[in-house]
């Protein structure tokens, strides 16, 4: 597991770690680790991106991430170039809780005990990406605080109590992926940060083909196949998702008008961003807008 900066480890002598940090890792980019790892955003905004996946997160967010799952966190406080910061704006500090640990360390044996199905289970399921929400993560946030709190003795049950309740929760975690996402090699991980984190930083600007592809130096035919076989979908998909959640984000929290959002998002055409907005969110723009206001 990757060294943290700006990190206070809540937990001693542990198998887990529990931890309170101002940045995610050293570098945001795409990663894997045999952890089983928890992640509640107190406070921060940014993307995440699992599989074939890529969200806006925003403060209040929780994510369940499985063992040896690829995923990438780009917070807009982090040292790489920001929209936000292009345009003035102040990005909300980053404040992290997270929990890391290695459900091997159980053992096989503890983990097959009919009593664990529900953990067994969730293991499995928390490889698709899982985001927790309503009364599962005012639990989880309860459960989190008393291992933080608690005796050495009863960490352990602590841990295992904290598990059980997401898997038996009556609040379905809304998973990110249909099936589980494979590791990538260490030259994906490089690669793929990359090629996300200069899409992230420039999504408004008109990205050529070819520009995207010499991040990577690739030529675009080889771009274009190397993306789909590691990610499951097109570059230009991609793309569409990253400019869709800003303007989401847009729609939300500005009054600009739905045209100065289409810009803002890197649409040259109104009529694309309405359809593209509708084909990925369900509704129009203006819709949203007002859904959401209400």
């Amino acid at each position: 597991m990757q060294d943290y900066f700006n990190q206070t480890i809540l937990t001693k002598n542990t198998t887990f770690t529990l931890a309170v940090a101002e940045v995610y890792h050293a570098l945001n980019n795409f990663h894997s680790h045999r952890e089983f790892e928890l992640v509640y955003i107190s406070s921060g905004q940014g993307i995440f991106s699992i599989g074939q996946s890529s969200k806006r997160i925003s403060s209040g967010t929780m994510f369940l991430i499985g063992a040896n799952t690829p995923h990438m966190f780009k917070f807009e406080s982090n040292r790489y170039y920001d929209y936000t910061m292009k345009h003035g704006r102040t990005p909300v500090p980053l404040k992290l809780l997270t929990l890391h640990f290695d459900p091997s360390k159980w053992g096989r044996d503890f983990l097959n005990l009919p009593e664990n199905d529900l953990l067994s289970q969730l293991m499995n399921t928390s490889k698709l990406g899982l985001q927790l929400e309503g009364s599962t993560k005012k639990r989880a946030i309860r459960q989190l605080q008393k291992l933080e709190n608690c005796e050495s003795h009863e960490q352990l049950p602590f841990l295992m109590l904290l598990i059980n309740e997401i898997a038996a929760s009556s609040d379905i975690p809304k998973s990110f992926e249909k099936k589980p996402i494979a590791p990538f090699k260490k030259i994906d991980e490089a690669r793929l940060s990359r090629i996300y984190l200069y899409t992230m930083d420039n999504f408004y600007k008109d990205i050529k083909l070819g520009d995207i592809a010499n991040i990577v130096c690739m030529v675009p035919n080889a771009f274009c196949h190397y993306f789909k076989s590691r990610t499951g979908r097109s570059y230009f998909d991609f793309l569409i998702e990253v400019r869709i959640e800003h303007a989401c984000k847009l729609l939300k929290d500005e009054n600009e008008s739905v045209s100065t959002v289409c810009a803002s998002s890197g649409f040259n055409n109104l009529s694309n961003f309405n359809r593209y907005f509708k084909q990925k969110i369900g509704v129009s723009p203006l819709a949203y807008r007002y859904e959401h206001r209400q």
